[in-house]
């Protein structure tokens, strides 16, 4: 079945009619490509316009191919695919008022991601801000047993990604463009820990389709259909992230904020937007994790993560996501810190940390200092998407 609904999208398909032919004709989506005779067109009324397609033969053979070529692709680099009416397809989406008809992943199966699940998302270029709330907030969520969903993209995503990593948990990525690279490329050794660590990639595009524009917009409607509640840290009022807020009231999704101060950072204007008109509930400080819960259904249900965990679990986050090692050795360099270079880095600090060597708060507030100074100056970003 997979080989022929991929072939009617690569014969010209559009979403919208790959849908109401599996709902409506699952049984025949095989005969159309088999028989090709006009029987099973007149037979139903609504299959009649896709009868001038399958009379060119050529354009049913290269379909096939095209299809062929995708599924040997997906083989070699483990990619799954699955459509809306499998039993594979990630219910949450199939509830969407336009679900992909196709769906490409990698890693584990969508069933084992904990339906409690958080769309994390925000800007490219975050402030401590956002550093802080992510990585107080996610741990704590992940400790209830929460997923994290987000789009790989730097900044918040990325944060958001690896904080429910270093926490323990299962984290998704949702792509805009074919599982066969990585977009944006830095993020390829995180992408490799998502699937290490049972999450999944995932994406509504074939292999060999490129990162456009359009389809980082389109991906923000599956991001947010993917959870339950979504989490807006930093954003500007004009930022691709805002995408992510009107899928979120179509989809009447619950909306949260972290509180921002009263002089207000232009990469936060949509932030204080949404707070402002009362779009986004606040969440007012890093252990403030009850309300989001709620919105889940869910509860405090375990012991409380302690400060010190959630901050261990905070330097570990940075340690996996720093910009460059000099972002590393100029703060280790600041704290008069050395560690050999045969000791594994985050083991070494967190003995120190411990036995009292160094202050944790010190080394945190350093590290995403200079980790944003590093990105500002070395990198351009578009945060348009």
């Amino acid at each position: 079945m997979t080989r022929y609904i991929i072939a009617l999208s690569e014969l010209g398909l559009n979403n919208t009619n790959l849908i109401s032919l599996l709902i409506q004709h699952p049984c025949d989506i095989v005969n159309m490509f088999e028989n090709k005779n006009q029987n099973l067109f007149e037979k139903y009324l609504d299959l009649l316009p896709y009868y001038d397609l399958f009379s060119d033969s050529a354009a049913v053979a290269s379909s096939l191919s095209k299809a062929d070529d995708i599924l040997a692709k997906n083989k070699k680099l483990g990619i799954k695919t699955t459509y809306l009416t499998a039993s594979s397809y990630p219910k949450e989406i199939a509830l969407l008022s336009n679900p992909p008809a196709i769906l490409y992943y990698k890693g584990g199966e969508f069933a084992d991601i904990s339906s409690k699940s958080i769309a994390c998302v925000g800007t490219r270029k975050p402030t401590k801000l956002s550093y802080n709330a992510v990585n107080y907030l996610i741990p704590q969520w992940v400790h209830e047993d929460c997923s994290i969903i987000s789009g790989l993209a730097c900044g918040v995503d990325k944060l958001s990604h690896q904080s429910c990593i270093s926490a323990g948990g299962k984290t998704i990525a949702v792509l805009a463009h074919g599982l066969d690279t990585i977009y944006p490329k830095e993020n390829a050794a995180l992408a490799k820990r998502i699937l290490e660590t049972g999450g999944i990639l995932m994406s509504e595009y074939p292999v060999g389709t490129t990162p456009d524009r359009f389809r980082f917009v389109n991906r923000n409607r599956l991001i947010v259909g993917l959870s339950k509640v979504v989490v807006i840290y930093e954003c500007d009022e004009k930022s691709g992230t805002m995408h992510n807020i009107e899928y979120a009231k179509k989809q009447k999704k619950p909306i949260f904020c972290p509180s921002i101060e009263t002089v207000v950072d232009k990469i936060q204007t949509g932030t204080k937007k949404l707070i402002d008109e009362g779009t986004a509930s606040v969440i007012q400080q890093g252990r403030d994790i009850i309300g989001v819960l709620s919105a889940l259904n869910s509860s405090i249900t375990k012991p409380r993560l302690n400060n010190i965990e959630i901050k261990l679990n905070y330097l570990h986050t940075l340690l996996s996501i720093l910009n460059a090692p000099i972002v590393l050795e100029s703060t280790l360099k600041t704290l008069n810190i050395n560690i050999p270079t045969n000791q594994d880095v985050y083991s070494t600090l967190v003995y120190m940390i411990k036995n009292n060597l160094i202050n944790i708060d010190q080394l945190l507030n350093l590290l995403v200092e200079n980790n944003i100074s590093s990105i500002n100056n070395t990198l351009i970003f578009n945060d348009s998407y």
